[in-house]
């Protein structure tokens, strides 16, 4: 990553933080419920039968417990996976009922996150994931996002399209949540590492 882009990045996450921590919680809300409606009507939601949810932080993005609530209510035949850090990496570990999710600690960041010495099934132990439900800080209008600087899902999509070459199989499909606010008018610096999702669904207040 070039200096410019590095300090681009920087300074816009600095100014979309400072926004959305004025966001009101009940916009929060609302905006989270049009994003789980419009995400459970979307054929990529419907024909998933892998998929992977990000767990959200209280107040700041699009809210996911419903999601985690919706997956899990469609099993048997749908799995339910969700992320678990170690140092720099990312992997996507099995929910394995509403009970489970809900009994889960939360980290540092205030997040749900299984321990790291608690056994749990990785998507790439069984095989994969149909659809990758990701956050972001922001997205410009043709879809790029910025995270929050870890690098976690640009490189987690990378092991994703390895595996599925690898064993011959379709990459997930990767859909972000946005609140309003997360949307910006210019284009969300970047360099060749990034990724972009297949598509954004934002909540309109």
């Amino acid at each position: 990553m070039s200096i410019a882009v590095k300090k681009a990045k920087a300074a816009l996450r600095k100014a979309v933080r400072t926004q959305l921590a004025s966001i009101p919680p009940n916009v929060v809300e609302a905006e989270s419920r049009k994003v789980a409606a419009l995400l459970f009507a979307s054929e990529e939601f419907k024909n998933s039968k892998k998929v992977s949810v990000y767990l959200s932080t209280p107040g700041s993005e699009v809210q996911t417990d419903e999601i985690v609530e919706e997956v899990l209510a469609r099993k048997p035949h749908v799995r339910c996976y969700i992320p678990r850090c170690n140092g720099e990496t990312m992997d996507m570990v099995k929910v394995e009922s509403l009970e489970d999710f809900r009994t889960l600690p939360v980290n540092k960041w205030n997040i749900r996150e299984p321990p790291l010495d608690q056994p749990r099934t990785s998507a790439f132990s069984e095989d994969g994931l149909d659809l990758i439900i990701m956050p972001g800080l922001a997205f410009d209008r043709e879809g790029w996002r910025i995270g929050h600087g870890k690098g976690y899902y640009d490189k987690f999509l990378e092991r994703c399209e390895l595996f599925a070459k690898e064993n011959g199989i379709p990459p997930p499909r990767t859909v972000a949540l946005a609140l309003s606010a997360q949307i910006i008018e210019t284009p969300v610096p970047r360099d060749e590492f990034d990724r972009k999702p297949d598509f954004v669904l934002i909540g309109r207040s």
